[in-house]
Parts: structure tokens; C-alpha cells; sequence
């Protein structure tokens, strides 16, 4: 037998190896992060059971309850109960989502824990003004500074890896998204009558802005997860997706980033005049001003999430463009 005949037979067994290294670790990673998505996702599904299933009504708090009567240390068990605390990681929960992106409307509040509203207009729309500052501030120094020190700080890849499960917020949208209409009524309780602040004369119903809301974030949530599962499937099955269809999470997290930002004055509202969610937050004593905190937290950990992953899934969108480009 000679040697050329015997050469090339090794050439290919060396090609076929290689082949099957490949496609074994690209499966290693797809089920890596199909283990993550479910540990993550088990606790999002155990929370919307909770929080559309939840019965009862709040009885409104009388206007001479006293605002000293807050309990810090109820924060974390009503923040469990409300289900507002992430339950894993980067998703968090339903109810997370349903507190920190969508408005609605509440009269007779007694004053708020915060005192806000028992100061002048002019003086409210400052402080308006001064939380969306601090907010954009705080979500520019966590996409910037600080993710760019966590990708440096982690093993090479890691970072990337946790960055593929971002499109799981997409499910939590769409969850939360579906309780504006189980649970009409808490979201409109939150949302700023006209006149608040001074500046607030926003056309439309209460009843309209829940709705239009909660169908933007099925929408948005529904492109973000369902898009990056259909390129996941795709590079899974060997296939590169097309550009329009890689598109697609990375245009819904941006539509998302926006609605975020576009609901929050339901959170603010909230926070300065003490509105609460009827049906879903202890109408029976004020909700202590920490769990604002912890709340505006959560919220530039999304706004970060969300933004982070648009940025990074438009610029691979724009380098293959590019590529094929130069290719022709």
C-alpha cells in the first residue's frame, strides 16, 4: 500500500476529529446555557403562579395613619411576599418587572413615607427630575466602567457566556406584560392622575396606558426571548441566521430600554406619594422607603442588562455586514 493513499486517509480521520470536537463543545455550550436559562426560568414560573394567583383586595390606608409606623425590617419579608425580589440572578421575577415598568391611579393617599408629596410642585418636579438623572447616570457607569472591569476580571469567555442569557428578561416582560390584563386593576392604582408634580398631564386613561404598555412588553419580551432562542436553535443545527433575524433581540432590548424608561414615572409615583398596587402590596401600612431603594436598583441592573446586550448584539450585526462586505 503506498504512502499517498495512506497520507490522505490521515488527513481526513484529522479532519473528522477536529469536526467532532467542535460540534461536541458547541453542544457543551448550548447545554450549558439551556441548564442556566431553566435554573433560571423555574423560579420566574413558581412567581407568576404566585403573583396572578394571588386573592384578595387591600383595604385603603386611612388618611391619619402615621407614616412613623414604617417597619424597616419588613423590606425583605414584603418584598418576598410581593414578589419584587429576584428570585435568580439576572431574571428576576415577574412581579420585578410588573414593579419597576408599568404606570396608574390612586386618590386619597395620605402622605407618603417618602414626604414628597407634602412639598411644593416646583420642589417634586425636581426631585423627578433628579431620580431619572441619578438613573441614567448609575445604568451609564454599570454598562460602561463596571461591565468592561467584570469581562476583564472573569475568565476569558465567561462573560460572554453570561451575556447569551440575558434574553431571558425577554420572558419576565412577557410575563409581567400579561399580568397588566390579569391584574388590571394594581397597575392603574399606580398610575400619576393628572396634575401630580405640577407637570404630569399625560393624555389618555389610566385603563389605555396599562393596556398599551402591557401589549408593548408581550411584544418586546416575545422578540427579545423568542429571537435569540431561534438563532440559538440555528447556530445549534450548524446554520448562521440571517442578519434580519439576529436583528430582532437585539431591536426588542432596545424597544425595552425605552419602555423601561418611558413606565418608570409609575414607579416614582410610588415613591413620592405612597400610590400602591391594589391587590398586590400591604394596603394596611405604607411601603418603607428602602424598598424604593432596593427597587432602583434592580431597575439600572435591567436598564444595564437590556442596553448591554443591544449594544453587543447590533455591533456583531454590523461586523458581519461589514465582513460580507468586504468579502464581495
Amino acid at each position: 500500500m503506498s504512502a499517498a493513499p495512506i497520507a490522505a486517509s490521515s488527513h481526513v480521520a484529522v479532519a473528522a476529529s477536529a469536526v467532532g470536537h467542535r460540534r461536541r463543545a458547541r453542544v457543551g455550550r448550548v447545554a450549558r446555557r439551556g441548564i442556566a436559562l431553566l435554573a433560571m426560568a423555574a423560579p420566574l414560573c413558581a412567581t407568576f403562579t404566585a403573583f396572578v394567583a394571588r386573592p384578595g383586595r387591600v383595604v385603603p390606608r386611612s388618611a391619619e395613619q402615621s407614616v412613623n409606623n414604617v417597619d424597616s425590617s419588613a423590606v425583605v419579608p414584603f418584598m418576598l411576599r410581593s414578589s419584587v425580589f429576584p428570585a435568580s440572578g439576572i431574571a428576576g421575577s415577574a412581579a420585578l418587572l410588573a414593579a419597576i415598568s408599568s404606570p396608574v391611579a390612586a386618590t386619597d393617599l395620605p402622605p407618603a413615607p417618602s414626604g414628597v408629596d407634602m412639598m411644593p410642585e416646583p420642589e417634586q418636579a425636581l426631585i423627578v427630575i433628579a431620580i431619572f438623572f441619578a438613573l441614567a447616570v448609575l445604568t451609564a457607569l454599570v454598562v460602561g466602567p463596571f461591565f468592561r472591569v467584570l469581562e476583564k476580571a472573569l475568565p476569558e469567555g465567561w462573560f460572554a457566556n453570561w451575556r447569551a442569557t440575558w434574553p431571558i428578561v425577554g420572558a419576565v416582560y412577557m410575563v409581567a406584560g400579561v399580568s397588566h390584563f390579569a391584574v388590571e386593576q394594581a397597575f392603574e392604582a399606580i398610575y400619576p392622575p393628572q396634575g401630580t408634580w405640577g407637570f404630569w398631564y399625560l393624555p389618555g386613561s389610566p385603563q389605555f396606558h396599562v393596556e398599551w404598555s402591557g401589549i408593548a412588553e408581550v411584544a418586546g419580551g416575545s422578540g427579545l426571548f423568542l429571537g435569540a432562542i431561534a438563532v440559538g436553535v440555528a447556530r445549534f443545527f450548524g446554520k448562521e441566521p440571517p442578519a434580519w433575524l439576529r436583528a430582532i433581540p437585539s431591536f426588542a432590548a432596545l424597544g425595552l430600554f425605552l419602555l423601561t424608561w418611558a413606565v418608570t414615572p409609575a414607579n416614582i409615583y410610588m415613591y413620592t406619594h405612597g400610590a400602591q398596587m391594589v391587590g398586590l402590596t400591604p394596603g394596611d401600612q405604607p411601603i418603607p422607603i428602602e424598598f424604593h431603594v432596593v427597587r432602583g436598583v434592580l431597575q439600572v441592573l435591567l436598564l444595564s442588562l437590556l442596553w448591554g446586550y443591544y449594544n453587543s448584539a447590533s455591533s456583531a450585526v454590523e461586523d458581519d455586514k461589514g465582513t460580507v462586505s468586504a468579502a464581495e
